[in-house]
């Protein structure tokens, strides 16, 4: 056989290894959330009507009110919002977590918030207006989803609806 070819078939298998760690060791893994009995999320607005959105006034910036209402610390993870044109985060006091996009437009990321019990958190939702350019304007709803440890909420979603003008 001509030793080409067998350079060729012995260079083939490690070739397929360098890809496929290059492709999944370069990616940040996905909070990990476990239903912990104890954990209670209470969400006070889930959904905004928010009216005239102005397309020169800047950035809409709108907050929802999350409570821990159980024994034990709630986590929140893997926020992600329906639209690259808004991005979200968590509020606890000062503190603001990392930003996060639109899920699979947004690298995953192990992030988790905790809010222990008793206590209150923002989840807020940073929109603009011009991302989608003179064209954008009209209806709009946007979305921001995440994951909790509450076994009776694993997943919330909250969001607001309104119309852009110009």
């Amino acid at each position: 056989m001509d030793k080409k070819i067998l350079v060729l078939i012995s260079l083939f298998p490690l070739a397929i290894l360098g890809i496929a760690v290059f492709v999944f060791g370069s990616r940040e893994n996905k909070a990990v959330v476990q239903k912990t009995a104890g954990s209670k999320i209470a969400v006070a607005v889930s959904s905004k009507s928010v009216g005239n959105i102005p397309y020169d006034a800047g950035h809409l910036i709108e907050t929802f009110s999350i409570k821990n209402v159980g024994d034990k610390n709630l986590e929140v993870a893997n926020m992600t919002t329906s639209c690259m044109c808004t991005k979200a985060y968590l509020k606890q006091g000062t503190v603001k977590s990392d930003e996060f996009g639109m899920k699979g437009m947004t690298a995953p990321s192990s992030w988790k918030g905790i809010i222990k019990p008793g206590e209150t958190a923002e989840v807020v939702m940073d929109f603009d207006p011009q991302y989608h350019g003179p064209q954008g304007v009209g209806p709009v709803t946007r979305t921001l989803s995440f994951e909790t440890n509450d076994p009776d909420k694993p997943y919330v979603e909250v969001g607001f609806n309104g119309t852009v003008t110009k």
